[in-house]
């Protein structure tokens, strides 16, 4: 995978993170909860690419 893709892969989950952590000290933590996975996905998916075309 291209580094700048992966850097807005990266970017992307701190930004959810961020809303998340942000969004459960304001409205409480049902607002945020779809955020964390979202923010994970977005996290692993660059491993997961590269791990794919290395395997294949």
């Amino acid at each position: 995978m291209d580094p700048r893709l992966s850097f807005f892969f990266y970017l992307g989950a701190l930004v959810c993170f961020a809303l998340a952590a942000a969004g459960s000290r304001v409205g409480g933590a049902r607002g945020s909860v779809g955020l964390v996975p979202l923010g994970l996905g977005l996290w692993l998916f660059p491993l997961l690419w590269t791990t794919g075309v290395d395997a294949f």
